[in-house]
């Protein structure tokens, strides 16, 4: 074993340092509620939220960001620390390489406290125990956080969905072995009922490739089938504004009949995507590679109305719909 083999893993100590320091994903979304109220809690009301959907979701993004970040840092700074408290002597039977790499550190404190360290070979030795820990650390916590916000746009929505009076049902599985739906609107029950009033909302972080998994998920075929993410606006990543194509829209929309919920400013770009796409089509030019005729694109200009919707008309407009039926 290594310190990479050391550090990760179930048995690795950075899960322990995490579960110290690092609050589940359903109590940072909870924590980033209360920071994004503290500035708008006479907003977040029935009326504001139905309206406003979208500037919440962001400013609850941004929010629970800052809080990771600062987790994060909590972490990293803790390393060696909580290793040394609680580990080092102790249980450290499984952990050889970071022990001795400890002892390097204990060994050059004692020459300095003896003056036999010079300045030079003091910083060296420091370096050198704690330079290839951070640098483990640190990439395996890039990779948790994109664990984890796998599971924050779910958090967020259900907590707005609650304050609008939402009815829904979460990681619902209408038949044993089916896929798992993250929402159900109003019940999974309502669906053997009248499947033409049920939405399935699915949720995304990103996109890239992976939105093919939701778009593919068999559900009833005439339930009402939604995608919604927070990707093209760089609050997740600065890479993600560039996650939407022509084709990629084409599929979601067109060739899988699913609605793509977006945050309003991403479907701003979207609209005007679609308009420049056409423009170069009718010059006799080709868009970005998007491999599309002009009565295609012709056709998604139409449909971006009903089918690409920002988070204000998913509640205001689409589940409104769908509930009024119900009730």
């Amino acid at each position: 074993m290594g310190i990479k083999d050391e550090l990760q893993g179930p048995n690795g100590y950075l899960k322990r340092i995490r579960t110290e320091y690092m609050p589940d994903t359903k109590k940072m979304a909870g924590l980033a509620y209360e920071k994004y109220s503290i500035q708008n809690q006479e907003k977040l009301n029935k009326e504001y939220l139905s309206q406003n959907a979208d500037d919440v979701l962001r400013g609850l993004f941004l929010a629970e960001t800052e809080i990771f970040d600062e987790k994060n840092s909590e972490i990293m700074s803790r390393l060696l620390p909580y290793y040394y408290n609680y580990i080092y002597q102790k249980a450290d039977k499984n952990y050889i390489e970071t022990s001795e790499k400890l002892e390097k550190l204990l060994d050059t404190y004692k020459l300095s406290t003896e003056n036999k360290c010079s300045f030079e070979m003091f910083i060296q030795n420091i370096s050198d125990v704690v330079v290839p820990i951070v640098e483990i650390a640190s990439f395996s916590q890039k990779q948790s956080a994109k664990t984890r916000v796998g599971e924050t746009l779910q958090n967020h929505l259900s907590k707005i969905f609650n304050i609008c009076g939402i009815k829904y049902e979460t990681q619902q599985q209408k038949d044993e072995g089916g896929t798992i739906m993250d929402f159900v609107i109003p019940s999974l029950a309502a669906i053997d009922e009248m499947p033409d009033q049920v939405i399935n909302i699915e949720c995304q972080t990103t996109l890239k490739d992976r939105f093919r998994l939701t778009t593919g998920k068999s559900t009833d075929g005439k339930i009402k089938r939604y995608l919604a993410t927070v990707t093209g606006a760089g609050i997740v990543t600065q890479r993600d504004r560039k996650d939407f194509t022509v084709n990629k829209v084409k599929e979601i929309i067109v060739d899988n009949n699913v609605t793509l919920v977006v945050l309003k400013e991403v479907k701003a770009h979207i609209v005007e995507m679609f308009e420049e796409s056409e423009k170069a089509l009718k010059a006799g030019k080709t868009y970005k590679n998007a491999s599309v005729t002009l009565e295609e694109i012709e056709r998604l200009n139409k449909l971006c109305k009903k089918k690409v919707i920002s988070y204000s008309e998913l509640i205001s407009r689409d589940i409104k719909s769908t509930l009024v039926y119900w009730n």
